[in-house]
């Protein structure tokens, strides 16, 4: 597929259009002893998006001071959009930073939701948001990024008590602020161009719905969440944020705040309780009473199989290798079949660092197994104190009846290695060889 130019070391490969989305491609060369080295090449193959819609979620018209809004962003037809951040302003002040858990490689539609108070001040400023596509170091320079329409807020005065009988009537609803606030993060030491979990515990506040959690590198917001818990008593919630680090964050202090949003009837100003702050290179603070764990969630998650073309009545052995994840003795393997849960593994190995482990399943085949899905899951189960719900990474499906590839010398079919990325329109890369 494509035109080869082969100059001194250097193969320059050229492709007018790719339709691929998921794809891997290999580079051969024979060296001075007529030994034949191959290496698979991971490729990314992207998509801009076609545009980027910006509204106010199901409200029309002004804004009421002091009331919470929630903002929409709807980024269209891009791909990856694992690969997407999105970014809500209002004016030139971000607001928060969001990214998608969606592990689709081809392009989608989705839609990025914020929540926000007004303020008095927020009369005539203009919201609007920008969907930034990162590839990191080997993607291009700098970012594809597409932005909304700007709409301006009109925002109202909250009428005086006694003028509305609705808000004369409202009650201040009972509350609790937290006890504490703290900060963590997944695991070790921060590495630029990698994605890490910021961890915000809030510590036994009611109600927890009404809590705006806060997530902040130095003094700029990074990213703003919400419970849907609707319990009115007391509880204890853990917040999490994904980040993306550059070389620029080396010793950013990393914190959160809680704010007790109660409304117009509440408290003013609303309760506001702050984490510790800690810098990069991380560590977990000691002045927690129940520390949040340490842990990475993987890298990526395959599935292969141990030999050739699969038949009935017979055994195979699936695997699935779940790349650097820590601790893996919290790694929960489920083997599936379409939707059938074939098997559940542990490992037994106790080491705290990321480690790459890969587990097997022996099945035995039956007719009716022909051009079933075969796909694994890893779910990183750290209770009570970690994330809920807990972190679960899927590996790619395929179907029976399955052929390795002859080049492959591991009968799992995808490894990292370094990235190379390809546009979906007229793209050129370039590899060493």
């Amino acid at each position: 597929m494509g035109n080869h130019t082969k100059n001194g070391t250097t193969i320059l490969w050229e492709v007018q259009r790719m339709t691929e989305w998921r794809t891997l491609t290999t580079c051969c060369h024979i060296n001075a002893t007529d030994y034949c080295c191959c290496s698979k090449l991971p490729v990314t193959v992207y998509k801009p998006p076609d545009n980027v819609s910006f509204s106010f979620r199901n409200h029309s018209g002004p804004l009421l001071e002091g009331h919470q809004y929630t903002l929409q962003c709807e980024v269209h037809n891009v791909a990856p959009v694992e690969n997407l951040i999105v970014t809500f302003y209002r004016g030139q002040t971000a607001l928060g930073q969001l990214q998608s858990n969606n592990i689709e490689k081809k392009p989608v539609t989705e839609i990025f939701t914020l929540s926000f108070n007004t303020k008095k001040e927020d009369d005539g400023v203009q919201y609007w948001c920008e969907a930034k596509l990162e590839l990191g170091p080997e993607g291009p320079q700098p970012p594809p990024v597409v932005t909304s329409e700007k709409l301006s807020a009109t925002v109202n005065s909250t009428p005086a008590p006694g003028t509305n009988p609705s808000t004369s009537s409202t009650l201040i609803p009972s509350f609790k602020p937290p006890d504490s606030v703290s900060i963590g993060f997944n695991y070790g030491r921060m590495l630029k161009y990698r994605q890490y979990t910021l961890l915000c515990k809030v510590q036994k506040v009611a109600p927890v719905e009404n809590l705006i959690v806060t997530f902040y590198g130095g003094q700029t917001a990074l990213g703003q969440l919400q419970s849907n818990n609707t319990e009115k008593k007391p509880v204890t919630e853990i917040f999490t944020l994904n980040i993306n680090t550059k070389k620029e964050d080396d010793g950013v202090q990393y914190w959160c705040e809680a704010k007790l949003e109660l409304g117009p009837e509440g408290p003013q100003p609303p309760l506001v309780l702050t984490s510790e702050k800690f810098s990069s290179p991380w560590t977990i603070p000691s002045t927690s009473s129940t520390p949040i764990p340490s842990f990475k969630p993987p890298d990526s998650v395959s599935i292969g199989f141990n030999y050739g073309r699969m038949l009935k009545y017979r055994q195979y052995t699936l695997l699935c290798k779940v790349q650097k994840v820590a601790p893996v003795e919290n790694l929960t393997v489920t083997f599936y079949g379409g939707q059938t849960a074939l098997g559940q593994l542990q490992s037994n190995n106790t080491e705290k660092k990321p480690v790459t482990e890969i587990f097997t399943l022996n099945i035995n085949t039956k007719k009716e197994d022909d051009g079933v899905q075969y796909w694994c899951e890893a779910k990183l189960e750290l209770r009570p104190e970690g994330p809920q719900p807990p972190l679960v990474l899927t590996s790619e499906k395929f179907s029976s009846p399955w052929t390795i590839p002859s080049t492959s010398s591991t009968p799992i079919p995808s490894f990292k290695d370094r990235q190379h990325w390809v546009n979906y329109s007229p793209t050129t890369q370039r590899r060493n060889q």
